[in-house]
């Protein structure tokens, strides 16, 4: 018999939910083990295992969304938990709920093999995953395409995405040295489980620890995510792509501030491109600083102009305003290539490139 605080509990149990298989094909894992005071999911890719103060609890699985839709279902501010070995009963107030369990020994976890290399994660690389995750592709044949790149860029850590159409750098001040100088992608379920988690627990040191096939963080000794890993044979070298594209070196000379028309012109231009498949605005840098912004359809015609400083004057380019927009809300600065639209953070720690598409 344990007796729990219902929000603590809940909390913890919101945690590790999205590692719930979705599918009964091992009963087990849409199950919650709960044991040695820890709870823990895993779906056959992703495991989350949280701390609880459920250490007197006899070891136990039990099923993960009914057990979370009860919690959720309680008023009471304490729960009380008994169990035997068929079943638990959840007791809050007046209110009782039994609800059938599953033995640990069915709970099957991979074994991690090897030593692994343990990187600190700090919080410039967790800044790096979380302003490259909206850029990330779903390109299953592209590994490079399925997750954030962890690489090494002058012994400092540097972030990339790509969906084939936009790239995406964050440049840290982090030291870095990966294993073999080998680049280290973070699936985007992964990504998405480390951010909520390092919000959880914002006290606890963060480390990586690379396996073969395997990437695990510790929160401390508070709380664990463990993905398989995406293995790229053949990785993309994003460094010497933007390269092909302009100067990382003088990047910062061709930036200027976004007007404050940017937005609201690429917003017209989506508008009279909605019903489109292919969203292509026509860009005209007609002499130094003047940018027009033209699109058209079966909807209308849109027309802005706006001053970018720095801009020099180009052949016309079209771009998609919605990729635009995307990359815009992040980033104040912007530059125009002859084949990119550079979008950037005022300190060019952050780089979001664009490609042109046909018109």
């Amino acid at each position: 018999m344990t007796t729990a605080n219902r929000d603590e509990l809940l909390s913890l149990m919101t945690l590790v939910r999205p590692a719930l298989a979705t599918q009964s094909f091992i009963p087990a894992w849409t199950h919650i083990r709960l044991a040695d005071g820890f709870a823990q999911t895993f779906n056959d890719t992703v495991s989350i295992s949280v701390k609880t103060k459920l250490g007197d609890l006899a070891p136990v699985c039990v099923p993960g969304e009914l057990f979370i839709k009860t919690l959720s279902s309680f008023n009471s501010e304490q729960v009380l938990m008994q169990d035997n070995d068929t079943s638990m009963v959840l007791v809050a107030g007046r209110s009782k709920m039994k609800v059938p369990v599953l033995g640990i020994d069915e709970f099957k976890m991979p074994v991690l093999k090897g030593d692994p290399v343990s990187v600190s994660l700090t919080d410039d690389i967790l800044e790096g995953v979380k302003r490259c995750l909206f850029s990330v592709g779903t390109d299953p044949t592209h590994p490079s395409q399925m997750g954030v790149t962890l690489d090494s860029v002058g012994g400092k850590a540097a972030l990339y995405s790509t969906d084939n159409i936009t790239i995406s750098r964050y440049a840290t001040k982090s030291a870095l040295k990966l294993p073999a100088d080998a680049p280290v992608i973070f699936p985007t379920f992964f990504c998405e489980q480390l951010l909520v988690l390092a919000k959880a627990y914002p006290d606890d040191d963060i480390e990586l620890d690379l396996f073969p096939g395997a990437l695990r963080v510790r929160f401390g000794k508070k709380a664990t995510l463990l993905s398989k890993a995406l293995v790229d044979t053949d990785p993309l070298d994003f460094e010497s792509i933007i390269a092909k594209y302009f100067d990382l070196r003088d990047v910062r000379k061709s930036l200027s501030a976004m007007p404050p028309s940017f937005d609201a012109a690429f917003n017209r231009a989506l508008l009279v491109l909605a019903n489109e498949t292919d969203k292509a605005a026509r860009v005209t840098v007609s002499k130094a600083g003047a940018v027009e912004l033209f699109a058209k359809s079966q909807l209308g015609e849109s027309t802005d102009d706006f001053t970018v400083e720095s801009a020099a004057a180009r052949k016309p380019f079209h771009v998609d305003p919605a990729l635009v927009l995307r990359g815009a809300k992040t980033c104040g600065s912007v530059a125009f290539y002859d084949r990119v639209l550079l979008l950037a953070s005022d300190d060019a720690t952050f780089l979001h490139l664009v490609a042109h598409v046909t018109g």
